[in-house]
């Protein structure tokens, strides 16, 4: 089995959902929905790991919850104005941004797997 780094493994679910939205919808509101959940979910994820990578190792912890405030108030604002301006449907912006929990789930699997 193919080992590829989490990112694209990430962009290509996000690509898959995306094109099978479009197909079985025929919306490019969902095609856009799941594109930008998926990377708002990937940029999410990545951005918390550096949070969290820098408060053990630094540890200072006032510093680190502003940064995570200011994520928060990234993600959040960024998904209401796609959502309420329409350019993305709510349901297939939550497809996208939850497929980020199968990519986690397919990285560990592969992971755990210690039978090779």
């Amino acid at each position: 089995m193919i080992k590829w780094p989490f990112e694209i493994t990430c962009v290509v679910l996000v690509l898959a959902a995306s094109v099978a939205g479009l197909v079985i919808f025929g919306s490019y509101i969902v095609f856009s929905g799941i594109w930008a959940g998926g990377l708002i979910g990937i940029i999410n994820f990545k951005w918390l790991g550096s949070i969290v990578k820098g408060a053990f190792s630094e540890g200072s912890a006032a510093k680190y919850t502003i940064k995570y405030l200011l994520k928060l108030f990234f993600v959040i604002t960024v998904s209401a104005f796609l959502i309420y301006a329409r350019l993305a449907d709510p349901l297939a912006f939550l497809v996208g941004f939850t497929i980020i929990v199968f990519t986690v789930s397919l990285q560990g699997a592969d992971f755990t797997n210690r039978s090779k």
